[in-house]
């Protein structure tokens, strides 16, 4: 279709591949609603397709095209004539449905089988969508909201919950809020140095002596600390935790060449490295040109890292675990046993460190099949080379039974809790615990 056309059609509100309202038009459907009253009536929803992409690339954009055509007009079909379709580009749609309706558009949209021809051969594909949704349960002035507002159901149900279908919360929206202020605060966060390091110990417990630390960064706003837990995720999701990764780097770096010079003998500081700074090719490079720079010893930083299930991405760390190594860099996989870890991790990531998940401790008392498979891990992990660590520890009985099943490496609130630089410091000068 000529690019003239479609922006006249565009300009009409409607789509032009489907003939539904756009962003444009179903606002206005939303808006003739709340004029004259009945939009608590309604459930607004926004909408994906599942796997599009592979459909995509599988019969390419013209049946692509088609596919969403039949899926839009199966979708249609289902709607009463007050209840509205949009079509907002892409694979994603909006509908407003009444909520006595909900349930069954929800059992619609959890898988559509569309037929249509690829190659002059009739396909049949069955196309499953995540669901963000809103009860409207009070008046509002703004139509707009009936799309942010699922569409921040929609963001939990992708990215946070891993589940096909959430409605949004109160809890939701204050979230995104802060969020939205995180972003527009961060880049003169990094340049007035707002961002701090904290070292949280990792102690031998056979001795009780400090051998290392993990450096976490800590957010310090006007006075007022910030959870990573508010900061991490929306910097990861835009891409700029990539530019706080390097800041922390390079400020442990500094830290570290700092006790050198004031006489104090370093301990190996791991420092944490997202899965979404690996889009960089020159990452590994870019890790060592900064630490050579800082006039420090390899030895002296590990960069710690989460395992995936994703098959690209676990291909894209282990290319990158072995370009640091190469450049002699030590690895640190962070969180083992949690979720989904496979045997594949041991076999295939060359890292130097083990971290055993909390989850594996975090009970009130332990099974013979926590100590079998923890004793499992630990000894393969040891007859690979790499030394393990246990993280989240807090009490006596924890230390016990790690210790039983041969890890002796402890990180977690029994020894410390993430220490500010100075009080790191005066645990560098003395790095026995009296336990």
């Amino acid at each position: 279709m000529p690019d003239n056309i479609r922006k006249i059609i565009q300009d009409r509100k409607v789509h032009y591949l489907t003939g539904l309202p756009n962003a444009g038009g179903y606002i206005d459907e939303i808006h003739g609603r709340i004029i004259i009253g009945t939009i608590k009536e309604y459930t607004a929803f926004l909408f994906n397709l599942k796997g599009f992409s592979n459909i995509n690339q599988k019969y390419g954009i013209e049946a692509a095209d088609s596919i969403v055509i039949r899926f839009s007009e199966k979708v249609k079909e289902f709607l009463d004539e007050d209840e509205v379709l949009g079509h907002l580009g892409g694979d994603n749609f909006v509908a407003l449905v009444r909520k006595c309706r909900k349930e069954k558009f929800c059992r619609l949209l959890n898988g559509i089988e569309v037929t249509f021809t690829a190659n002059g051969k009739e396909e049949k594909v069955r196309i499953p969508s995540t669901i963000g949704l809103w009860d409207i349960e009070e008046n509002f002035d703004d139509p707009g909201e009936a799309i942010s507002r699922p569409s921040i159901a929609l963001q939990h149900a992708k990215h946070i919950l891993h589940v096909p279908v959430v409605s949004v919360t109160e809890e939701m929206i204050k979230r995104v809020a802060v969020q939205k202020t995180v972003l527009e605060q961060y880049q003169s966060a990094l340049q007035n140095q707002e961002f701090l390091v904290f070292y949280q110990p990792k102690v031998d417990s056979r001795n009780n002596t400090l051998v290392g630390a993990e450096g976490l960064v800590r957010w310090n706003h006007d006075g007022q600390m910030i959870s990573p837990g508010i900061f991490i995720p929306p910097l990861e999701q835009n891409g700029e935790i990539y530019l706080l990764d390097f800041y922390v780097l390079k400020k442990t770096c500094e830290d570290i060449k700092k006790w050198m010079d004031n006489g104090f003998e370093p301990v190996t500081i791991s420092v944490n490295f997202s899965r979404k700074d690996m889009v960089d090719p020159d990452l590994a490079a870019n890790i060592d040109r900064i630490i050579i720079n800082s006039g420090i010893d390899k030895k002296y930083i590990e960069v710690e890292l989460t395992e995936t299930v994703d098959e690209q991405e676990h291909g894209e760390l282990a290319k990158f675990i072995s370009d640091l190594r190469e450049r002699g860099i030590n690895t640190a996989i962070d969180d083992f046993g949690a979720g989904y870890s496979s045997l594949a991790t041991l076999r295939e990531f060359e890292v130097h460190t083990l971290k055993i998940d909390r989850s594996f401790i975090n009970t009130p008392e332990f099974s013979w099949k926590d100590k079998i498979i923890l004793t499992d891990i630990i000894h393969m992990a040891s007859e690979l080379g790499m030394e393990v660590i246990t993280e989240g520890v807090e009490r006596q009985d924890q230390i016990d039974f790690v210790n039983k099943v041969g890890c002796y490496i402890i990180q977690g609130y029994y020894y410390d809790r993430p220490l500010p630089l100075e009080e790191f410091e005066e645990r560098l000068k003395n790095k026995v615990y009296n336990k």
